[in-house]
């Protein structure tokens, strides 16, 4: 072998290595241009304040933004650093693991926090409040300067239905859509108390809920949610999945843990009016 020869296979490797480090390069600087995320902080009365994350595709003009509540006291804790670094609760929650699924040229999501004043998170009562609604106003009209074509789109999960119905009533002309997963159909014990008896018919907005039939958690069951969905609204019915410890926290089926995939996408087919799976399987 010549000289020749070790030199330009030897440079031949140099080159292939080179390409392929170049492709890992673009791909790992690509995956977060792909889906840019920020902390938009609003004000509120009495120099309160309140943040959600907001989540595009870079240089997206959405048709959609779903403002999103997740369950438990749905404090997120969010904050941002000067470097860009986002510091983010709650991450095993189906909504904040869901939000890059969702997010594509025509949806983008905002994952609201709780109040500046109130340190202790949300309790059932204040979701259930005028204030609250009223908190989630300014937060829709700081969503309408950035997006002003875009439809707004109310979600909530586990807990955060009962955000998703009072604040749903009491806004009847901000939401184009309401959306509730794993439902607090089945109020007890002291806990979900505003849902109980709520008249989700007094929802101006089309609805839409979805839930796993063998959630587990005894605020949510799956014949009850389906009875409220009977009377005139929407339904997906979840199966499969992967379910692990507390069957009312976001690992169980009560957080569709397993199927994020396939209900992200069947909820986005429902929002947008193409044809939607009634069953995820």
């Amino acid at each position: 072998m010549t000289g020749f020869t070790v030199i330009r296979r030897g440079l031949g490797r140099l080159a292939s290595f080179a390409m392929s480090l170049c492709i890992a390069l673009c791909v790992w600087h690509a995956a977060p241009a792909c889906a840019l995320e920020q902390v938009v902080t609003v004000p509120l009365a009495d120099s309160a304040t309140i943040s959600y994350l907001l989540t595009q595709k870079d240089d997206s003009h959405p048709d959609w933004v779903l403002v999103m509540f997740a369950g438990g006291d749905g404090a997120l804790q969010l904050a941002q650093a000067s470097d860009g670094t986002i510091r983010l609760g709650l991450k095993k929650n189906f909504l904040v693991r869901a939000r890059t699924l969702l997010v594509d040229d025509r949806f983008a999501t905002a994952l609201v926090d709780t109040p500046s004043d109130q340190p202790g998170g949300y309790s059932d009562s204040f979701r259930a409040s005028p204030r609250h609604a009223q908190d989630l106003a300014r937060v829709a009209a700081d969503l309408r300067t950035r997006f002003p074509q875009a439809k707004l789109v109310l979600v909530g999960t586990s807990r955060g239905t009962i955000s998703s119905a009072f604040v749903g009533r009491a806004l009847p002309d901000t939401w184009d859509a309401v959306v509730h997963t794993s439902t607090l159909s089945s109020p007890a014990r002291g806990q979900a108390l505003p849902l109980a008896g709520f008249n989700y018919g007094e929802i101006h907005a089309r609805q839409l809920f979805v839930h796993h039939e063998d959630d587990g958690c005894y605020l949510c069951s799956f014949s009850a949610a389906k009875r409220i969905a009977d009377d005139g609204h929407d339904f997906i019915a979840v199966s499969g999945g992967n379910a692990r410890g507390n069957p009312c926290e976001a690992m169980g089926h009560h957080g569709f843990n397993g199927q994020d995939e396939a209900v992200v996408a069947a909820i986005k087919a429902w929002i947008s009016g193409g044809a939607w799976s009634k069953e995820v399987d």
